[in-house]
């Protein structure tokens, strides 16, 4: 009933009952089963005392996802009985961890929540370490103490971090011990200005940057070898970064944006780290329009809310507006625009979304939980900034762009007083209320065969009141 590999979780009807959680621990402990036993076929044996796993689920708070605890999943832990030649072995529980507990993978501690708690613990442990080795160095051996800054202790930092997120902040707590030991070996004062021991010598300075910025640069560069390289990393990577544009809703790439107004309109990811750590610093990095979708005007006169709302916004009233936008789960006024281009869809003004407007969007959106009476109060007096009690756009928008892509799709047309519906690529219509009726339907759908009066037909908007299309 399902399949669980590299590339994440499939699921089919059956045990659809059980919560997907449980049926991920039942399918991890099926599968862990089998590779004991093929383990143990070859004469070999699997260490279950090294062995562990997250079980990753999120609870909407309603206002934003949080990582649930393991408790809060409340599933049974996964256990193994190892394979023994007369059958008595005996069951072993596997280490479940929660989501902000790291563990040593390939020499980094990585959390699946991203927090850097035991990874900043271990690296100052580096510290110590160097600093008592330090101490068993002769005095007068510059020379060597700093050959062991260069070589030995700054790699092991520096090695762990490239698969981390890390502010200028977090690293204070190596950064500033380390500055006075290195002044120290440097035979400096430790009062010696630190922009003047962290600046290259092209500007004066000693040549000695900082972890943060030897972070930010390592990142970057690892980041655009990959795309470079066009492999599967790279896929990954754009996948992530055409999620965060969605995020975002702007119509420029994020990497553009003024990251102290759009980053906390984003999910924190590795990529969009680079983005907040570079672009205050003058850093853009461009890319070739293949490699990064950016959503693009379908309409004349077509502008993003988003663009516009931050014109009106900022702050947390800017990241509510937008969590309206992606609960709607659109980006352009074209989207929540009636088809003569003139007025806001009393539907998306209502928070009601793509149904209740007869639309569909083409795109795989975040997901996003039900949202407070406050965000609504707020999306509605943001139309209202916009458009007016009345809804009408100020500037009506103009005829649609033939090489636009459809974002969100009118899945309504009307021949005569026939209502048609595309849906699963089958055609549908809906029969008039009574013999007069061109604007008054009923909700039951009906198969729909006479396709060549499609031509004829025109797009059109829809309502849904007291169980009847208008």
């Amino acid at each position: 009933s399902l399949l669980l590999n590299a590339l994440g979780v499939t699921t089919t009807q059956s045990e659809s009952q059980l919560p997907i959680s449980r049926r991920v621990r039942d399918t991890l402990t099926h599968n862990l089963t089998r590779y004991e036993t093929y383990f143990s076929t070859v004469g070999g044996a699997l260490n279950l005392k090294k062995c562990f796993y997250y079980l990753v689920d999120f609870v909407w708070t309603g206002t934003q996802w949080r990582y649930q605890t393991n408790a809060e999943i409340n599933i049974p832990q996964v256990t193994i009985t190892p394979t023994t030649l007369n059958d008595s072995g005996i069951p072993h529980s596997l280490n479940w961890l929660e989501a902000n507990d790291a563990q040593r993978t390939l020499g980094s501690h990585i959390a699946p929540d991203g927090s850097a708690t035991q990874q900043l613990d271990v690296l100052y442990g580096h510290f110590k370490a160097w600093k008592f080795a330090l101490r068993n160095i002769s005095t007068g051996n510059l020379q060597a103490k700093l050959l062991s800054f260069q070589h030995v202790f700054t790699r092991k930092i520096m090695f762990p971090l490239i698969g981390h997120s890390m502010s200028e902040a977090e690293l204070q707590h190596i950064q500033q011990p380390t500055d006075r030991e290195l002044l120290h070996i440097l035979g400096l004062n430790e009062h010696f200005p630190r922009a003047v021991l962290h600046a290259s010598p092209t500007f004066c300075g000693m040549g000695c940057p900082s972890f943060h910025a030897q972070h930010v640069a390592d990142k970057v560069v690892l980041f655009l070898h990959h795309m470079k390289e066009r492999e599967e990393i790279a896929e990954v990577f754009r996948a992530s970064m055409s999620m965060m544009q969605l995020e975002c809703g702007a119509s420029k790439p994020f990497f553009s944006l003024a990251a102290d107004i759009w980053y906390d309109l984003v999910t924190p990811t590795w990529i969009n780290h680079l983005w907040k750590e570079c672009e205050p610093k003058g850093i853009e990095l461009l890319f070739n329009d293949k490699d990064f979708w950016v959503p693009s005007a379908q309409r004349v006169n077509d502008c993003t809310i988003m663009d516009l709302a931050e014109n009106l916004y900022h702050g947390i009233h800017l990241v509510r507006i937008n969590q309206c936008r992606l609960y709607l789960q659109v980006t352009y006024l074209s989207d929540i625009t009636s088809v003569d281009g003139r007025r806001i869809l009393p539907a998306y003004f209502a928070g009601k979304g793509h149904d209740a407007a007869g639309r569909e969007t083409k795109l795989h959106w975040p997901p996003i939980g039900p949202l407070t009476t406050s965000h609504w109060t707020l999306w509605k007096d943001f139309l209202h900034q916009l458009c007016g009690t009345t809804l009408r756009l100020p500037t009506p928008l103009g005829g649609w762009y033939e090489e636009g892509k459809v974002m969100t799709q009118i899945k309504y047309e009307l021949y005569e007083r026939r209502l048609i519906r595309h849906h699963n690529n089958e055609w549908y219509e809906f029969h008039p209320f009574n013999l007069r009726s061109r604007t008054h339907f009923h909700e039951t759908p009906h198969p729909f065969h006479d396709l060549h009066l499609l031509t004829e037909a025109k797009v059109v908007d829809i309502s849904r009141r007291a169980g009847s299309i208008y």
